[in-house]
């Protein structure tokens, strides 16, 4: 009898101990998810790896639940309480949006200067990008590390008729509507390959005659510049612990950098009396202060019509990251958003359809 209420409380410490031991990174991850890392953003790395997170509490809760203990309580308590923040990792929306207007598509897309992961047949993989995306054929593309000298980028400035390029020389907007005035904003706050955004006003006209001006900014924020070939080289150089502090401190860093940013495009949006759709790679996960800022006043596209986890990033262990967003305003139609698949840039790029009228 003695033995069997030992083993009993055993499973109970069990079954409870994998849920108490990630609670305090779950709520540090939720701390970093609702405080700016602008000032403090010692936070902003576990919000970042709060998917981990959420999918351990989960995986401690499903088994407890099955064999009836009381410790999945506790964890769908944790999973209910941080729904806000990882609601959008997933996107359920299986039936096709129906409406009875104009549609116009969206994309963008990081093409990592027109070359694949490994920079090897570089003049092929130019033309089988540029040949590729000609055949997704959007109306509207975001490049972000364009590279105007690539077959690819060449192609693209000849097939659309109205296109510009920040001075920088790395993002482009491509339109097949007319561009009725751009412009290169400078980061206050910038750094190398990410001095700027650049926005266009593209005037939208559909077969019935109605005419509209639409504003798209293009966006590429600070990278978090985590390299696995170059990570695994300076730790065994430096050792484990030096190495996690050391990276640990880059990602506080540039989280802030990238805080200022953001804050900076917001306050330039406010002084647009036009529609503006944010568009680029953030280098954030939905996870992020960024993204719970950003679409306190967008809708994200692929949140709203788009599928699955819709990963946009494919450069570390093949964990599923979704860093490039589409952002409308509240009052435009969302028709589908849709992440398409490639086997050259380490991004993925998104398209999305809208009703702009």
């Amino acid at each position: 009898m003695g033995k069997n209420k030992f083993t009993n409380r055993t499973l109970f410490n069990i079954y409870y101990w994998p849920q108490w031991i990630a609670l305090p990174f779950t709520l540090f991850s939720s701390i970093g998810f609702y405080f700016s890392p602008n000032p403090i953003s010692i936070f902003s790395p576990f919000s970042s790896i709060f998917p981990v997170f959420i999918f351990w509490h989960l995986l401690w809760t499903l088994i407890p639940l099955l064999k009836l203990k009381s410790s999945a309580f506790l964890g769908l308590f944790i999973i209910i309480f941080t729904y806000p923040q990882w609601k959008a990792l997933v996107s359920f929306n299986f039936s096709p949006k129906e409406i009875n207007a104009p549609v116009i598509k969206i994309g963008t897309w990081n093409v990592h200067h027109w070359k694949n992961l490994n920079w090897t047949e570089l003049k092929s993989t130019e033309s089988k990008m540029g040949n590729w995306i000609m055949e997704i054929n959007p109306d509207i593309i975001c490049f972000q590390e364009d590279n105007l000298l690539s077959a690819a980028s060449k192609l693209v400035k000849y097939r659309y008729p109205y296109g510009v390029t920040g001075d920088d020389k790395l993002l482009t907007i491509v339109s097949k509507f007319p561009i009725l005035q751009w412009g290169s904003e400078k980061y206050i706050h910038s750094s190398k390959g990410h001095k700027e955004f650049v926005w266009a006003d593209i005037q939208i006209s559909e077969p019935n005659g109605n005419i509209d001006t639409l504003r798209i900014a293009n966006i590429h924020l600070l990278t978090t510049t985590f390299d696995i070939n170059n990570a695994s080289k300076e730790e065994n150089d430096i050792g484990i612990n030096k190495f996690f502090i050391k990276s640990f401190q880059s990602l506080n860093k540039n989280a802030k950098k990238r805080s200022q940013q953001l804050d900076q495009i917001i306050k330039w949006e406010t002084k647009s009396t036009i529609p503006v759709v944010f568009a680029g790679d953030f280098n954030e996960t939905p996870t992020s202060n960024t993204y719970l800022r950003v679409t306190s006043k967008k809708n994200d596209s692929f949140a709203k019509a788009g599928r699955g986890l819709g990963s946009t990033f494919n450069n570390l262990w093949n964990i599923p990251l979704r860093i490039d967003w589409i952002l409308c305003p509240k009052d435009m139609s969302i028709i589908s958003s849709s992440t398409l698949k490639q086997e050259w840039s380490d991004h993925n790029p998104l398209v999305v359809e809208i009703a702009p009228f």
